[in-house]
């Protein structure tokens, strides 16, 4: 596993441990309304409560909305990271099949050596036994 895979993984266990804290604290908090609830005898007083109850219930699922898309954000980045990261890197095995089309080419020329272009006039040779 190498250090972006790493960062997602964390990524991905902070975000299901935040998501599972919200889901917490509003059961908490519904649970004691529930309670609440049950114990008073006014019909205002239980409609109020039922209102923070619907109330809790819309914070909690904005809360997730919130969450998701925080979380969605930061593994778009890393992602984009990641992909620049493997552009400036190639790993060994982009390069070992680069090298073999190179050797390839060359094979096909009959030549034991391929020229490179690279721009700004720099110019280099890959040579093969």
């Amino acid at each position: 596993m190498n250090e972006f895979e790493k960062r997602m993984n964390a990524l991905r266990l902070q975000f299901k441990a935040e998501r599972k804290q919200i889901q917490k604290d509003a059961n908490r908090t519904i649970g004691r309304l529930n309670t609440a609830i049950g114990q008073v005898g006014t019909q205002e007083a239980r409609e109020a409560l039922r209102a923070e109850k619907a109330r809790v219930y819309e914070a909690t699922r904005a809360s997730h909305r919130y969450n998701r898309l925080c979380y969605h954000q930061q593994l778009e980045m890393l992602e984009d990271e990641y992909s620049i990261h493997l552009s400036e890197n190639p790993s060994k095995k982009k390069l070992r099949r680069m090298m073999t089309l190179f050797y390839q080419t060359a094979d096909a020329r009959g030549q034991k050596s391929i020229t490179l272009h690279l721009g700004d006039g720099r110019v280099g040779t890959v040579s093969f036994s």
